[in-house]
C-alpha cells in the first residue's frame, strides 16, 4: 500500500488543482531537473506505516494508517484554517494543542528521522567494529546486547539494528508526536504572510528546525525554533518566548529577503525533492546568489538600513550599536579586516544566544 510522509492534505496547499486532483512541481536536488507530477505520486513509500503482522501485538496492521487518516489529517486541515486566518489572534487552549500536534506530525512521520536514526547506529557500529579490530577483541557489545564475530559480521549487526529500528519508528513514533507536543505545550506561533513577488515553497522534509544556542539538531530542546511553510503565501514558525502570551498567534509581514531566508532553510534541509510552483522556486535561485554570498560589500549595505530604518527599543540597542560601530570601522577605510569581520561575527552570535535565552 502507498503511504504518504508527507501528507496530501499539507501539499495540495502548494499544488495547482484540476479538476478534483492536485499537482505540482518538484526539483529534484540531486539531479538538478523539475519535473511536474500529482501529489498522490510524491513523498510516499511502500507499506511505509504498515506493521508487521507477524506480531502477536499487531491487531491492525494498517492501524497507524488510519489513524493519520482519520485523526491526525483532519486536525492539520482544522489547524491549517485557523493559522491562515489574518483576523484570529486568540485561541482557545484545544486549538493550541491540536496546531501543535498537527503541525509536529510533519516532523516526527518524515523518514529523514528513521534516517538519522539508522545512519547514527551505522556510525556507531562501524567506529565498535574498528576498535574490536584494532584491540583483538572477538566482538562488540552494543546498546546492551553482544555480538561475536563468530556469529556476526558487522553488515548483519547493521541490519539487525536497521530493521529493530524501522520497525521501532512504525510502531512508536505517534507516541513521539504526543512528546513533542508536551514538551512544546507552551511554545508561541508566529504567522508570516508574504508580500510583493515572493512565495514560499516546501519539501520532502516540511518542517525545518533553526537554533541559534544548540548546534545539534534535537526536538526536545526549547531553543528550537520550527517552521513550516503552509502554502506559497503563509509560513508558521513554533517556538519559546516568555515575552509573548499564551494562546496568541503573532502575526507578521515579511519582505522579500526574510521570504528568502526562509526559503533558503527549507532547500537546505530538503532530503532530495523541492515542491511547489516551479516559477517560485527559480526565484529563490535567482536571489539564493545574494544569500550565498561571502562577498562583505552586501552584508555591510544590509546593516546599513537596518540602522537606517529600524527604530531603537531595549531589545535590539544592543545589536544596533554593534552595527553602527562596524558601519563606522568600514566607511573609515571602505573595508574590515579579516579579524574585524571574525569579531563582529562572534560578537552578534553573543548577542543573539543572550537575546534567545532571555526570552525561553
Amino acid at each position: 500500500m502507498n503511504q504518504h510522509y508527507v501528507p496530501r492534505v499539507y501539499l495540495k496547499n502548494f499544488a495547482e488543482a484540476r479538476g478534483s486532483e492536485y499537482f505540482v512541481d518538484v526539483f529534484n536536488k540531486n539531479t538538478k531537473a523539475f519535473f511536474p507530477t500529482n501529489i498522490k505520486k510524491i513523498c510516499a513509500g511502500k507499506d511505509f506505516y504498515t506493521l508487521d503482522d507477524n506480531e502477536d501485538a499487531t491487531k491492525d496492521t494498517l492501524a497507524i494508517e488510519k489513524l493519520y487518516a482519520k485523526g491526525f489529517e483532519p486536525m492539520y486541515e482544522r489547524a491549517y484554517r485557523i493559522l491562515i486566518d489574518d483576523l484570529i489572534t486568540n485561541i482557545s487552549d484545544l486549538q493550541r494543542s491540536e496546531i501543535l500536534l498537527a503541525t509536529f506530525q510533519l516532523y516526527i512521520r518524515n523518514p529523514r528521522i528513521l534516517n538519522l536514526s539508522i545512519q547514527t547506529h551505522q556510525f556507531k557500529i562501524d567506529q565498535l567494529c574498528k576498535q574490536a579490530k584494532i584491540s583483538g577483541t572477538k566482538g562488540i557489545t552494543y546498546l546492551n546486547e553482544d555480538f561475536p564475530f563468530s556469529e556476526w559480521s558487522k553488515d548483519a549487526i547493521i541490519t539487525y539494528f536497521t530493521e529493530k529500528t524501522t520497525t521501532y519508528f512504525k510502531e512508536q513514533h505517534i507516541g513521539g508526536i504526543r512528546e513533542m507536543g508536551t514538551f512544546h505545550e507552551f511554545a508561541k506561533f508566529e504567522v508570516t504572510k508574504t508580500v510583493g513577488e515572493s512565495f514560499y515553497f516546501t519539501s520532502d522534509n516540511p518542517m525545518v528546525v533553526e537554533d541559534l544556542i544548540n548546534p545539534d539538531e534535537h526536538p526536545f530542546v526549547r531553543s528550537n525554533e520550527f517552521i513550516l511553510t503552509l502554502n506559497p503565501q503563509y509560513s508558521v514558525r513554533i517556538f519559546h518566548d516568555n515575552k509573548i502570551g499564551l494562546n496568541t498567534i503573532t502575526r507578521t509581514i515579511s519582505p522579500m529577503g526574510n521570504t528568502g531566508s526562509r526559503n533558503h532553510t527549507v532547500y537546505a534541509q530538503a532530503q532530495r525533492f523541492v515542491i511547489g510552483s516551479r516559477k517560485h522556486i527559480e526565484d529563490f535561485f535567482k536571489i539564493s546568489n545574494f544569500l550565498d554570498d561571502t562577498s562583505l560589500k552586501p552584508k555591510i549595505e544590509a546593516m546599513r538600513q537596518i540602522v537606517a530604518k529600524f527604530e531603537i527599543n531595549p531589545e535590539n540597542a544592543g545589536m544596533h550599536a554593534l552595527f553602527k560601530e562596524y558601519l563606522q570601522k568600514y566607511d573609515e577605510k571602505d573595508s574590515l579586516t579579516f579579524d574585524e569581520e571574525q569579531d563582529f561575527l562572534r560578537r552578534l552570535k553573543a548577542l543573539t544566544m543572550n537575546w534567545k535565552q532571555g526570552r525561553m
